[in-house]
């Protein structure tokens, strides 16, 4: 018996069994597995359907936030929130005074770069050359009193300044004793100091043949008698006198100007102030010499002009003044027109965000518009089921606000190719159509089944009864009803459809009995 199960033979029978499996089936029986751990379910034919379930905001094909392109003050708001405008229509106007005031000084430009030219092509009139002429004895005139003004300014201020100087040199001029003077005698002085330098007198007492002597140093070298009355000490205007006989070893400093007296600073602070003013008084003056030296290079250049006849140059230059001129009102009118808000389509406004006498800023929003007749849904629809989405597919809609009773019909309008990760999610946007009534307003939550795919009298089993293996798909078909044995069979799928159930497109028959779970 076991010599007729060789080597040999075992292999044939081997390809035998492999080659049973690949006519189309193989039997594997349930072992000891109890009948009651198999469910199964029966291959029928029914309508299946494909359904993509989001959830959307109703928005308007016309969503507009509206802006004045300037800023100002707002004199007037023309609608209400609610309100139908038509494009073009005026919602709200900004105060105007400052644009209508540059648009009368551009038109007046206008009008003078106008004449100037009808002026060119006349020729220049023997009245106009007389004001010229008139205009240029006038500048001249107007530049000798400027320069005379000028040498007058610098000579009142220079002699301000001198007298304020004179005055800080000659403040509480005072004769410091020096520490080891024997007696407590202070000379007194007289007189001004006409000096211009600032520094120090040092004065000492000697005894001569005919009684005592003074003599300084520092500014001045000078000497003369003690005297109770005034002596002078030098060439610069002081003259200095003794109460009583000082001693011959007394020695003072007197300091030009004196720092130390309670009018130094009021004095210098004065001297500072002279200076400051000079030199603002004569560039005040000195400017106005330059003024009056251009006011008479222009109007000699204007006479020039009168006198000469007019050429090409001439002509193409007041042309292109009122080509200028043409372009300032044209400015001034965009200012004007950027006043005023207008309507750049037809719809409703849904929104007013400002207020009269309220300050508007440029290209901030303050008003939407949106066409309330020209709604559709907007919805995100993750990336795992994007793909069976197609324009024209139908869409059942609900919205929170109506009741979940109230259904609506539309379609698929668009899907955005661009993605958006929402929440580490990769979303795209789609928009759906649907027939508008009055209740439906933009903002509101719809609720959309998108039929994706639909398959009517289809062959269709459970999904989990599909078996994946290296590739390819497997149903097992039951064999005896009673001991649930069964068979792997090779399936081609169609549509997974909703409700977990897929359609077989081969390798099944209506009625058959398919495992759909093993416990």
């Amino acid at each position: 018996m076991l010599k007729y199960f060789t080597k040999k033979k075992v292999i044939w029978a081997a390809i035998a069994v492999i080659a049973l499996g690949s006519v189309g089936y193989a039997i594997f029986f349930r072992g000891n597995a109890e009948t009651e751990n198999i469910q199964t379910d029966t291959v029928k034919r029914q309508d299946l359907s494909l359904t993509v379930l989001a959830t959307g905001q109703v928005v308007s094909g016309t969503d507009l936030d509206l802006s004045f392109k300037s800023s100002g003050v707002v004199k007037r708001i023309g609608v209400a929130e609610g309100d139908h405008v038509e494009s073009g229509q005026t919602l709200a106007v900004l105060d105007q005074t400052d644009a209508l005031a540059a648009l009368t000084s551009a038109q007046g430009n206008l009008a003078q770069a106008k004449a100037n030219y009808a002026k060119v092509l006349a020729g220049v009139s023997n009245e106009a050359i007389v004001v010229a002429e008139k205009a240029v004895d006038a500048a001249k005139v107007s530049l000798d009193n400027a320069n005379t003004s000028l040498v007058n300014t610098t000579a009142q201020q220079d002699n301000a300044i001198a007298n304020a100087y004179r005055t800080l040199l000659n403040t509480s001029i005072t004769a410091i004793p020096a520490a080891n003077n024997p007696d407590s005698v202070i000379p007194t002085f007289s007189g001004t100091y006409t000096g211009s330098e600032e520094g120090s007198y040092h004065i000492s007492i000697y005894s001569s043949g005919n009684g005592l002597k003074f003599q300084t140093s520092g500014l001045e070298l000078a000497s003369g008698d003690v005297r109770t009355g005034a002596v002078s000490m030098g060439m610069l205007g002081l003259a200095i006198q003794f109460a009583s006989s000082p001693a011959t070893a007394d020695t003072w400093t007197v300091t030009i100007p004196n720092v130390y007296a309670s009018g130094y600073v009021t004095n210098y602070n004065a001297y500072q102030a002279a200076l400051k003013t000079r030199q603002s008084t004569i560039a005040t003056a000195e400017a106005a010499v330059k003024s009056a030296e251009i006011a008479l290079e222009q109007a000699r250049a204007n006479l020039a002009v009168q006198k000469a006849e007019a050429r090409p140059a001439d002509i193409d230059v007041a042309r292109a003044q009122i080509l200028t001129a043409q372009g300032q009102v044209e400015t001034a009118q965009a200012v004007l027109a950027n006043t005023t808000l207008r309507a750049p389509v037809a719809g409703t406004i849904t929104q007013v965000d400002i207020k009269v006498g309220e300050h508007a800023t440029a290209l901030k929003e303050v008003m939407i518009v949106q066409d309330i007749d020209d709604l559709y849904v907007e919805a995100n629809i993750s990336e795992a089921s994007i793909a069976s989405l197609r324009s024209g597919q139908h869409v059942d809609f609900t919205f929170d606000a109506l009741g979940p009773d109230r259904h609506f019909t539309g379609s698929v309008v668009s899907i955005n190719p661009a993605s958006t990760v929402i929440s580490g999610i990769v979303n795209y946007k789609v928009k759906a159509a649907f027939e508008a009534i009055g209740e439906i307003k933009p903002g509101m939550t719809a609720n959309m089944t998108i039929l994706a795919a639909e398959r009517a009298g289809a062959l269709a089993i459970p999904q989990r009864a599909v078996v994946n293996k290296e590739g390819k798909r497997y149903v097992r078909v039951i064999d005896n009803a009673e001991t649930k044995t069964y068979h792997e069979v090779e399936v081609e799928t169609g549509l997974a459809a909703d409700e977990g159930l897929v359609e077989m497109l081969s390798g099944l028959s209506e009625g058959q009995e398919v495992v759909i779970f093993i416990k």
